[in-house]
């Protein structure tokens, strides 16, 4: 029997080795970098060997694919050059930092409010800021409120058929903003604040005005070839006023006659919004020539005058409307349409659309103003002199008007109906002399007196370049009768 400890025995059985033997593996995973260390503790030599064959293989690089294997060789480290741990494991090397682009960060947006919905509404005959306000779901509550804003909506309170109003409604349909145009430049705007009150305010833009000429020659009427040359029914009875007392309309022109005129057109940033009054103009009636122009003093008064500073108006107009014909004249023996029988038309009758405007003919004041008999809707003025005019068959009236009212010459005063005994749209216009009936278009009046000597300078300077325009323009139109002349003639 052996008599050798059994202790020195085992010991040289298994190669004393090392107490602890490390085997380390370092994976590099991204930025983390992870070492796990294994431990070993003395064991079976065959068993150990086996162990070191597995870590071996798991640690060692994937051998390249066949292709790739010439551009691996390329990339392979150098002999001096030591192999990273990142290369090792067949891992992409850190980004370095220096070379690291940094996107700026886009901010949230930030909620928006829903925006306001804006529509267009269009006055209808009878209806009121109340009505319209109704039709877009908004209660009387906020009427209130937008008419509390005080004097400056007042326009609102007398809208008229044909206006617009612009609305401006939130997603849950309360009153944001309401605009109205008071005139081609000018624009009332009531707009709720930040305190949820309503406030007004009048936008005005700047207007330039431009004169125009236009002309024409008569070959059916004055109005039909009036309209023909491009002016306005307004422009064509404006011209009729300015002659209205020098020459009969209706019994003296004949074809052949011809006009000329220099008008305003005004302009609103460019685009054209409206046209203004006459200027100039000149009316040839069978050979005599009429000239007229427009004046406005130092006082304020606007009046037509000949060049010469005579003065071509009366104390009235001579037709209060814009009408398309006389339907039915004077006549103290007329047959009348409805009744069939021999009754006096006291007055004249001017045919025009429902709601053209009337005007008074001269300045006065309403001594009636209401319905009667077959007149319907009729207005009343007295005028200074023993005058007096009637206005009959009206759709409606001037609301701003009672008996008792001042007006001037011109001043609207209703508009054109068929209200009372008519058969149609028209004007039954009378003129009263003194308590007597008398025809309109022929009625004397005696002229209004000339421009003043003290006026006489500044007359001169402001009405010399309309009648400079409207004498080049003649020229420019004889020439061109001489050239087509000459043309036709060779």
């Amino acid at each position: 029997m052996d008599s050798r400890p059994l202790f020195a025995t085992t010991r040289k059985k298994t190669r004393i080795a090392p107490w602890i033997r490390v085997s380390a593996l370092i994976l590099g995973v991204g930025s983390l970098g992870m070492v796990i260390a294994k431990i070993s503790i003395p064991t079976d030599p065959a068993l150990d060997q086996r162990i070191d064959l597995s870590i071996a293989d798991a640690i060692a690089p994937t051998p390249p694919e066949p292709d790739l294997v010439s551009q691996s060789t390329n990339n392979a480290p150098s002999a001096e050059s030591p192999t990273s741990t990142a290369s090792l494991f067949n891992e992409d090397p850190l980004p370095d930092p220096a070379l690291t682009l940094t996107l700026p960060q886009t901010p949230p947006d930030e909620p928006t409010e829903p925006a306001p919905v804006a529509t267009t509404i269009k006055v209808k005959s009878g209806d009121s800021l109340s009505t319209i306000f109704s039709r877009l779901g908004l209660n009387y509550q906020t009427v209130s409120d937008v008419i509390a804003v005080g004097d400056q909506a007042a326009p609102l309170k007398n809208l008229r058929p044909g206006d617009q109003l612009n609305v401006e409604l939130t997603p849950d349909n309360q009153l944001l903003a309401i605009n109205y145009q008071l005139a081609p430049n000018k624009t009332l705007s009531i707009r709720r604040d930040a305190n949820d009150q309503f406030t007004a305010d009048k936008i005005v833009l700047p207007m330039e005005t431009r004169l125009t000429t236009a002309e024409g020659v008569i070959d059916s009427s004055l109005y039909q070839s009036a309209i023909e040359s491009g002016l306005s029914a307004n422009m064509v009875m404006e011209l009729a006023d300015i002659f209205g007392w020098k020459i009969n309309f209706l019994k003296d022109v004949q074809n052949g006659d011809h006009f000329r005129i220099v008008y305003e057109e005004k302009y609103v940033n460019g685009k054209h919004v409206d046209t203004g009054a006459v200027v100039a103009a000149e009316f040839v009636n069978n050979g005599k020539t009429y000239q007229a122009v427009r004046y406005t003093a130092p006082n304020g008064k606007t009046g037509y005058y000949e060049p010469n500073g005579a003065s071509l108006a009366r104390g009235f107009l001579r037709y209060p409307v814009a009408f398309s014909r006389i339907s039915s004249k004077f006549n103290m023996h007329r047959m009348h349409p409805l009744y069939h029988k021999i009754r006096a038309h006291k007055g004249v009758d001017f045919a025009a659309p429902t709601g053209t405007p009337i005007h008074a003919a001269g300045r006065g004041k309403i001594e009636f103003i209401g319905w009667q008999h077959g007149y319907g809707k009729v207005i009343k003025i007295k005028h200074d002199g023993g005058f007096e005019t009637v206005y009959g068959h009206m759709s409606r009236f001037n609301n701003q008007l009672k008996r008792g009212s001042s007006v001037d010459m011109g001043e609207t005063i209703g508009y054109v109906g068929m209200t009372g005994a008519a058969t149609g749209p028209h004007l039954h216009y009378e003129f009263h002399v003194k308590g007597v009936y008398t025809d309109p278009l022929v009625a004397k009046l005696p002229e209004a007196n000339p421009i003043p000597s003290k006026y006489r300078q500044d007359f001169l300077a402001q009405t010399q370049s309309a009648l400079d325009l409207m004498a080049k323009d003649e020229r420019q139109a004889a020439q061109t009768v001489t050239n087509t002349v000459t043309a036709t003639a060779d």
